[in-house]
């Protein structure tokens, strides 16, 4: 019997059998669908892993602890007065020490750390302004020397900065607004359809409005308006970077003691008063757990990106396990189902079994015949499988789910064997599957068989 013949035939069988053989594939396509997305899931993992220990990210510590301005003596603000007024009243940063420069020189000290720098964040809401856009962010106020240290690199222009210049994130523009078209959008159904959206301004070399918002001695909002020009744009790093804009750092401190006048005796010091940014760099991914470890003990609580891919981690393989169960489950449900539907074959065929074997057909024959069809069996519930598998990756690479679990969006990847390698596994399931059937009907003596109703 040549291939066609053999091929010709179990597709005829097949087709006498739809219905269960559509039954039966279908415990295979769940096993096979598991499994794909859960290779995805590892690769796409792996692949995540590489790109961020690619850089300076999982060895960066960053943290914003507590300063403290003092009030004027004498003077009362919302109940507290001639006392140092925490700038945030999270019971975390409560609890945090302020970093001044003697607790900056310790951090220096510490085992595993290879620099250690500072930098001023805006303490207070500021808007930005481009026209009729509108928009905020973070605002830092850094030395041009540090940010090439924390890897930040120009998608645009220059990261050299200098007084009433900013950098700006790689987010940033996107996330400015028409106030216009956002009242239109939100006010119900219009006449006119609501105007569609600008894409992102190219703000390289233009000049951005930043409104700061304070309170006067006697509570009244009063308003400061800087016009800075943009220099540059930065490269994706991340949201903290991506939504914010960088300025001087005595830029920044110039507009913290503005807003904080009404409090301050004082300008603020933060060699004294505490910096409100640290970052530190360890030497190593080797030794980033052991800093960590080592600032909290100091009474900083740090959470780092390499903190985060563990957990990324242990949510995949938590979840790998979960899908790797249900797959060895549904695959081994599926084998005794092919195997009972090859079975009950057997059984329904066995006159056309003796039949096959009194005209000529050998023992091998017939094992090839049936377990050909336990095969493709396996190997059709194997398509479908890849299918499902392929079409569930990509849904979550979509963000869908994973954005409700914080992850990024780029977390399958699904290797161009995979596919191959799955239809073949079912097909390999199949085979093992419908070895019993296939022996049984090879040992079927036509003679008695051919007596059967």
């Amino acid at each position: 019997m040549n291939g066609r013949d053999l091929l010709l035939l179990v597709l005829g069988n097949l087709q006498r059998m739809k219905g269960r053989v559509v039954m039966t594939a279908l415990g295979v396509v769940i096993g096979t669908a598991a499994l794909v997305v859960l290779v995805s899931l590892g690769a796409g993992l792996e692949r995540l892993s590489a790109d961020l220990t690619s850089g300076a990210a999982l060895t960066e510590i960053s943290f914003n602890p507590p300063v403290h301005f003092k009030v004027v003596s004498g003077a009362e603000l919302d109940g507290m007065a001639s006392q140092d007024v925490p700038s945030r009243c999270s019971s975390v940063l409560d609890q945090m020490p302020v970093v001044d420069q003697a607790m900056r020189d310790q951090f220096a000290e510490l085992p595993g750390v290879e620099w250690v720098a500072v930098y001023e964040n805006l303490m207070g809401t500021a808007d930005v302004e481009y026209g009729a856009l509108r928009g905020s962010g973070f605002i830092r106020g850094m030395e041009p020397s540090l940010l090439p240290q924390l890897g930040l690199e120009p998608a645009a222009g220059s990261l050299e900065l200098g007084r009433g210049e900013a950098v700006v994130g790689a987010g940033f523009a996107s996330q400015l607004y028409d106030p216009a078209l956002r009242a239109a959008s939100s006010s119900g159904p219009q006449a006119r359809p609501t105007p569609t959206p600008a894409p992102p301004p190219d703000l390289l070399g233009e000049t951005l409005t930043v409104r700061f918002t304070s309170l006067d001695t006697e509570g009244n909002h009063v308003q400061l308006r800087v016009r800075v020009k943009v220099v540059g744009v930065l490269a994706p790093r991340g949201y903290l970077y991506d939504q914010g804009l960088i300025m001087l750092e005595r830029d920044v401190l110039e507009y913290n003691n503005w807003m904080h006048a009404a409090r301050a005796g004082q300008p603020r010091d933060p060699a004294r008063q505490g910096y409100s940014g640290v970052v530190l760099q360890a030497v190593d991914l080797r030794t980033t757990g052991m800093v960590e470890e080592a600032l909290t003990e100091l009474g900083f609580p740090v959470y780092t990106e390499r903190r985060q891919l563990e957990e990324w981690s242990a949510f995949f393989t938590g979840l790998q396990i979960f899908l790797g169960i249900i797959g060895a489950i549904s695959l081994v449900v599926a084998a005794f189902g092919i195997s009972n539907t090859m079975l009950m074959s057997v059984t329904e065929r066995t006159r056309e079994i003796g039949l096959m074997k009194a005209i000529g057909a050998s023992n091998r024959d017939v094992v090839t015949i049936f377990l050909a069809e336990s095969g493709a069996i396996g190997v059709l519930g194997g398509v479908g499988g890849v299918a499902v598998g392929l079409l569930l990756s990509g849904l979550l690479r979509l963000g869908g789910p994973v954005r409700l679990v914080g992850l990024p969006s780029a977390s399958t990847y699904t290797p161009l064997w995979l596919p191959f390698f799955t239809m073949g596994f079912a097909g390999i399931v199949g085979l093992i599957a419908g070895a019993v059937p296939a022996s049984r009907a090879a040992r079927l003596v036509p003679i008695v068989a051919l007596k059967v109703e």
